[in-house]
């Protein structure tokens, strides 16, 4: 064959025709496999690893919408509260304003305190006992988890006044909330982060106090998270890895006493002997009764914490900020007097304690 009728363009063109359709498959497949990838990847799921868990598609202005901000921002965005002009306070709560008494100013921070004639703001702040309860079994209920969402800020004070409300203190109008909550009726409390036993699944945000810190370190760190608001009668929160040396919660435990307000472990009773030892008013929450978030779930494990005060004489719980916890609640609440069982702030239990 001569060379130059084999490399002629004719030729060329065949052997070019193959490759080029090979060459465009080869790229509309990779084409594909990238839009096959990218569409996986909008569809991934998202966790966030802090209280409350949310789940849920990526957003395409996940950066840009408010909801997405993260958890523990100081000052997350979340409106100030509803306003109350016209209307009147509920009588039968605690007081609505900051006793002065009550308040240690430090380098233009407000604490509480002891006043000078010995009333403590767990007993100032705590709503009264509604009625007497002689010797009915007593049930308290506690709403953890508020602050960064309105819509369940306002649902909360719609729950029954005897229901207690803790309120993280990363939130935006802190003090105005918690006012808003005591104006109709209920006592509060201020979430306080302990280093989780496992950091993979929860995060109490840059205020947590850690067992490894030394104790000016954990005491700086809990008056910043005190001075975050007033009115309030104690703190709450899961024991973490303080469970596992209570011993360092000491300087923690004394604090809080010292300072007249009283603690709620949530789901434990690791810090209890820690607490008690230096004085401080502690009890123990079971929960949270709504982990299972269905209604028949959450009925049964109300019914349990029925059994217990029934069984006890007492029982604390604890729920999240869900609607239809406290759609389970507000009936659940109406049907306790006429099986006498007594519905109480748990300041009375933390006050006995």
């Amino acid at each position: 064959m001569p060379l130059a009728w084999a490399w002629s363009p004719a030729l060329m063109r065949r052997l070019r025709l193959p490759s080029l359709r090979l060459a465009m498959g080869l790229m509309a497949a990779l084409l594909v496999a990238i839009a096959i990838l990218l569409f996986i990847d909008l569809k991934a799921t998202v966790r966030y690893s802090s209280v409350p868990a949310v789940e849920g598609m990526v957003p395409s202005v996940a950066i840009t919408k408010p909801e997405q901000v993260a958890l523990f921002v100081l000052d997350s965005p979340v409106a100030a509260p509803p306003s109350l002009a016209g209307e009147r306070p509920d009588i039968a709560g605690p007081p609505v304003d900051p006793d002065p008494a009550l308040i240690e100013w430090h380098d233009g921070a407000a604490l509480p305190r002891i006043a000078d004639d010995g009333r403590r703001p767990l007993a100032v702040y705590a709503r009264p006992l509604s009625a007497p309860v002689a010797d009915r079994p007593m049930v308290a209920i506690v709403v953890t988890g508020l602050g960064l969402d309105s819509e369940r800020l306002v649902q909360s004070t719609l729950l029954p006044g005897a229901v207690s409300l803790v309120h993280t203190p990363y939130a935006a109008n802190l003090g105005p909330w918690q006012r808003h909550a005591r104006w109709h009726g209920h006592e509060v409390m201020l979430a306080l982060g302990l280093q989780a036993a496992d950091d993979r699944t929860s995060d109490f945000g840059p205020w947590t106090l850690d067992p490894l810190d030394g104790e000016v370190e954990q005491l700086v760190g809990l008056e910043r998270i005190l001075a975050r608001s007033e009115g309030f009668i104690g703190v709450a929160a899961e024991s973490g890895t303080f469970g596992r040396a209570p011993e360092r919660f000491a300087p923690i435990a004394a604090a809080l006493a010292e300072r007249g307000l009283g603690f709620v472990e949530l789901g434990d009773t690791r810090l209890a002997t820690e607490a008690t030892a230096h004085g401080l008013a502690y009890v123990s929450a079971t929960g949270p009764l709504d982990e299972v978030t269905e209604p028949d779930a959450i009925d049964a494990a109300l019914g349990r914490l029925e059994l217990a005060a029934l069984s006890d004489g007492r029982a604390v719980g604890y729920v999240q900020p869900y609607p239809l916890t406290f759609n389970r609640l507000w009936h659940w609440a109406r049907t306790l007097e006429e099986k006498g069982i007594a519905l109480v702030p748990v300041s009375h239990l933390l006050a006995e304690g």
